[in-house]
């Protein structure tokens, strides 16, 4: 049976190469001038990694307008950004390194060479300890944003993938990607202290796929609010499994479509949504009971949900159709589609739940959606080569 393509597929070794020989070109660019006062309104700034030029575009959503072009290394994953030290983080995947960025400048401060091939970044609650995933080598990074420099170097993992922190930052739960459990991290030790069985081991031939097929274990653990619960999807046994993160242990199985990718909170804590690229359709999860209270309509590839700051609408993203899926959650219906005028890779709402973002990746454009109109107003271009996320500070961050 032919597989569809997953999220994390279009990124593989040869791409990030090519990606990353373009952007030794495009760091020797031009870097626009920083502005000249502090950025205490940072958090309407857009921060968009370009793969294919190396570099960290800035837009002001105030006019969406690029503003900075900040170089980085080659090929960057993800922006992490931290208000309590002021500085921004990009995860360079092919020089396996990070860039270490001044909030209020647009300055690099910091290079810092890690594991192989860091791409996923998380921030503990207080802002200062910023956790990276070394996918390529089985490692997670523990970084003092205050001092820019490694503390210690986890090992013993499996292609780590997104990282949740506990309430206290006392914990990092890993989701491995090349694995069936998540990985339980005490942050003080530096070193994993206990596993979280997902689901059993899913062999890739019991569902006919070829051997060179990626095995999809689990991308992320999902937080509630509260933090209180965490949900992990596992992609090959079509589960979700419910952690209680205080003490954790998983606590209950939830099926699934076929291949699901990861869980979307809603702001209000009340529903977890999943994509289903195996059979394209989108799981709705109410978090009280544990339950699946509807399966709807999806679409090929994709790639991330966004929800509106009232948590009764969300945008399904399809990478393999250009195009985000609206869902009406009070009504647990697909009410329509947003063509896209490029491929979509993922995206964020801002703080004040008004305007959504899109990086377009093939269009080297970034997608403004007006979120209570649910219609394309805007293609913001010049953002560089191979834009590939969306992130902002206090809004909803997240990567594919």
């Amino acid at each position: 049976m032919s597989q569809p393509t997953r999220p994390h597929q279009l990124y593989s070794r040869r791409a990030s190469m090519a990606l990353g020989a373009f952007a030794l070109t495009a760091l020797v660019g031009a870097f626009a001038a920083p502005m000249a006062t502090a950025h205490d309104d940072a958090d309407k700034y857009l921060f968009v990694p370009n793969r294919g030029s190396g570099d960290i575009a800035v837009i002001d959503t105030t006019r969406d307008k690029v503003i900075a072009t900040v170089p980085v290394g080659q090929v960057p994953h993800q922006v992490a950004v931290s208000m309590a030290t002021r500085r921004i983080v990009a995860s360079n995947t092919a020089d396996n390194t990070i860039t270490i960025i001044d909030l209020d400048t647009w300055k690099p401060v910091a290079t810092l060479a890690l594991g192989v091939e860091p791409e996923h970044m998380q921030i503990n609650p207080d802002g200062t300890l910023l956790a990276v995933g070394n996918i390529g080598a089985g490692t997670v990074s523990l970084v003092s944003l205050a001092t820019a420099r490694e503390l210690t170097r986890v090992e013993g993992l499996i292609a780590p993938h997104n990282l949740t922190f506990s309430r206290d930052g006392g914990r990092l739960f890993v989701a491995n990607l090349g694995a069936d459990h998540v990985s339980v991290v005490d942050t003080a030790l530096g070193r994993v202290v206990d596993e979280v069985t997902v689901s059993e081991p899913t062999a890739l031939a019991a569902k006919g796929r070829g051997t060179d097929a990626e095995y999809q274990g689990i991308i992320n653990v999902t937080p509630t609010p509260d933090g209180r619960l965490g949900f992990a999807a596992h992609g090959e046994g079509n589960t979700l499994a419910v952690i209680d993160l205080e003490a954790g242990k998983k606590i209950k199985d939830v099926t699934l479509g076929e291949l699901p990718w990861r869980a979307y909170g809603t702001a209000d804590g009340r529903l977890m949504i999943v994509p289903n690229n195996g059979d394209r359709t989108v799981s709705i999860i109410e978090t009280e009971s544990q339950t699946v209270i509807a399966t709807l309509p999806g679409a090929a590839d994709m790639t991330g949900v966004n929800t509106d700051n009232d948590s009764t609408t969300a945008f399904v993203i399809s990478r393999g159709e250009d195009k985000a899926i609206v869902i009406d959650l009070t009504a647990l219906s697909v009410v329509g589609e947003i063509a896209l005028p490029g491929t979509p890779e993922t995206g964020v709402i801002t703080p004040d739940g008004k305007k959504l973002y899109v990086a377009l990746s093939a269009a080297n454009e970034v997608a403004v959606i007006d979120v209570a109109t649910r219609r394309v107003v805007r293609s913001i271009d010049g953002v560089g080569q191979g834009p590939w996320g969306a992130t902002m500070a206090n809004a909803r961050n997240y990567c594919h």
